[in-house]
Order: structure tokens, then sequence, then C-alpha cells
């Protein structure tokens, strides 16, 4: 019996657009169709324009407009 498992790779698509060309994707948690899943940066920016703005205020960057 191994003591390790195989290693299991995962992909690197973003899971709206499936862009492939990225070479980083943020972790995306919001009530959006696209909850708990890797974003690119084009579309993590579009779904977080559309939370409310009390789910944006849960995130510490935000500042909000005055």
């Amino acid at each position: 019996m191994p003591l390790f498992s195989k290693v299991k790779k995962l992909a690197f698509i973003c899971a709206k657009c499936f862009s492939e060309k990225e070479d980083k994707l943020a972790w995306f948690v919001g009530s959006t169709l696209f909850n708990e899943s890797l974003l690119c940066r084009t579309c993590w920016k579009g779904q977080f324009n559309k939370l409310t703005e009390r789910e944006r205020k849960e995130w510490s960057f935000y500042v909000p407009k005055k």
C-alpha cells in the first residue's frame, strides 16, 4: 500500500470566461452566480460590482463611495 497518492493537477481556467491565458486567478465569494469560484481579474471585478453595498463592505479593501 503506497503512502502517497498520485498528484492530481487542477485546471487553471477562469470559471466564467474559460480563459486559460491568465497567470492569476482569485477566489470569489459573494451572492452571485459565480459564488465560490476561481475568476480572472476582469470577471472578478464584474462580479464584485454586482454585489450589494452591504456585501462589498465585508471586503477589507473596499472604500464606500460618497
